[in-house]
């Protein structure tokens, strides 16, 4: 009876550690699996990928430099335009400046002259008319009649220069005969006499002077 007890005993040791060690076999086998699916699914080495990523940006870095220099020139021709441009504006305010600056007309310091040298001309008008005629003389006998001299046309004592216009009222610019400094150019209007001659009216290319004795005389401008 004891030799079977024995026996039995070590067949159920035995029983109880082909149990442990198919357990134990068992969870191995698991684990081992679990590393495989781990290592199945674990991502690929990087290394290949970062040296691609790296060489596609010192690429980029190369061709940089022209594309900063290509940029700087640009923006060098936008700063030349940029003060070119701002010196042909200051041009041109200071010439809109200058035209503002000009009259637009004749000012009233210029009108009332203007007048006054009409009043004075009208004055001396009246001052002619009003002269009482000189005495007649005792009759002498007729001379004969004499041919009429044919009619010469005067020299002026001066040199027309031409028209100038300041609004709307024009002028005759004339310097005396002999004379050449600016100084000495003078400003006609109707009304206004240089050296005797009366201005009396200014046409399109002539000046009309009334002369002391000769009746009018129609001049040329230049």
């Amino acid at each position: 009876m004891k030799v079977h007890h024995f026996q039995a005993l070590v067949l159920g040791a035995l029983c109880l550690g082909a149990a442990v060690l198919a357990a134990v076999t068992y969870n191995h086998q698991q684990q081992l699996t679990a590393l495989l699916v781990a290592a199945n699914s674990a991502p690929a080495d990087p290394v290949p990928a970062l040296r691609r990523d790296l060489d596609a940006f010192g690429a980029t870095l190369a061709a940089l430099p022209p594309q900063v220099k290509a940029l700087g020139e640009y923006q060098r021709q936008q700063d030349a335009t940029s003060v070119t441009l701002s010196k042909q504006l200051d041009e041109v305010s200071a010439t809109v400046k200058a035209i503002e600056a000009e009259p637009l007309g004749p000012t009233k310091a210029d009108l009332a002259a203007l007048e006054q040298r009409l009043g004075n001309a009208e004055n001396a008008i009246h001052a002619l008319d009003a002269r009482p005629a000189a005495p007649s003389a005792q009759p002498q006998p007729a001379a004969p009649a004499k041919p009429a001299a044919k009619t010469q046309t005067p020299t002026p004592p001066f040199t027309l220069l031409g028209v100038e216009t300041r609004g709307e009222v024009r002028f005759v610019s004339a310097q005396p005969a002999g004379a050449h400094a600016l100084s000495t150019v003078h400003l006609l209007q109707p009304g206004d006499s240089l050296n005797g001659w009366l201005l009396k009216t200014i046409r399109r290319n002539q000046a009309v002077f009334q002369v002391p004795g000769l009746g009018e005389s129609s001049l040329p401008l230049p």
